[in-house]
C-alpha cells in the first residue's frame, strides 16, 4: 500500500497525510454497513405474500386486501398492509410490527391451524403478533380499515396448490416450535406457518412468503 504526501505544513500543525488505498477500503466498509442493514430491515418486512380473491359478486369499489395485526379474540388492530386487488389478484408485504403490538409467545399461546395449542415455543422470552388477511370497503377512501364507517368482507383465506391453511407470524427472535412430531425455525421479522394436506396427510412448515393464497369471500 503505497502512501501520498499531499501537502506538509510546518510547525505544530504537522503532516496531513492522504491514502487513496485506505479510501478506497473505508468506502467498502461502509457500503457493507449500509447493504446489512438492508438486509436487517428487509428480515423484518415480510416476503411478498399474493394470490387470488372468490366472490360470487362483483367486488364493490374501493375493496381493499389487508393484514391486521389481531389480538387473542382475532379482533382486527394495527393494518400492517393494504392494497386493491387487480383483476381479482393482490400482492402484499406486511410491514415490521412495533414492539408495543407484541406479546409473549409462550407454548400453545397463539391457536396455529393443524396444530392448535399442542407445541412448545423455545427459547423463553419470545414474544410475537400474529396477522390476518382481511378484506374490506373502503367507504371513506382514506386508505386504512374504520370500524365505524367501512364495510368488512366474511371468509376463510386458505391455500390452493396443494390445499392447506396458514397463520402469519410476527417473532422479535430466532425461535423454535416444535409439536406433532416436527420441529420448525421461526426467523425474526414475519413468518408464515402452513399446514397442507397432499395425499391425506399434513405437513407443517415455517416459510418467506406464499403466493397460492385464496381469499373466499362474501359481503354481507
Amino acid at each position: 500500500m503505497k502512501i501520498y504526501l499531499a501537502h506538509e505544513m510546518s510547525g505544530s500543525k504537522g503532516t496531513v497525510l492522504i491514502c487513496p488505498d485506505l479510501e478506497i477500503a473505508m468506502r467498502r466498509l461502509l457500503l457493507t454497513a449500509v447493504l446489512a442493514l438492508v438486509a436487517v430491515a428487509s428480515s423484518q418486512n415480510g416476503a411478498p405474500l399474493s394470490g387470488i380473491v372468490q366472490s360470487e359478486e362483483a367486488l364493490a369499489e374501493n375493496t381493499r386486501v389487508a393484514i391486521h395485526v389481531v389480538d387473542a379474540d382475532n379482533v382486527w388492530g394495527l393494518e400492517v398492509a393494504s392494497v386493491e386487488p387487480v383483476g381479482g389478484t393482490f400482492r402484499v408485504s406486511p410491514e415490521s410490527v412495533p414492539a408495543s403490538e407484541m406479546v409473549p409467545f409462550g407454548s400453545g399461546a397463539v391457536i396455529l391451524p393443524g396444530l392448535q395449542n399442542e407445541y412448545r415455543v423455545t427459547p423463553d422470552g419470545v414474544k410475537v403478533a400474529v396477522g390476518r388477511f382481511n378484506m374490506y370497503v373502503d367507504e371513506n377512501t382514506n386508505g386504512v380499515f374504520d370500524r365505524v364507517q367501512d364495510k368488512w368482507y366474511i371468509g376463510v383465506p386458505r391455500l390452493e396448490d396443494p390445499l392447506g391453511f396458514f397463520t402469519l407470524l410476527f417473532v422479535d427472535k430466532a425461535a423454535t416450535l416444535t409439536g406433532a412430531g416436527v420441529e420448525l425455525q421461526l426467523e425474526p421479522g414475519w413468518n408464515v406457518f402452513t399446514v397442507r394436506f397432499p395425499e391425506d396427510r399434513a405437513e407443517y412448515e415455517i416459510v418467506n412468503g406464499v403466493e397460492d393464497i385464496v381469499l373466499d369471500v362474501i359481503l354481507p
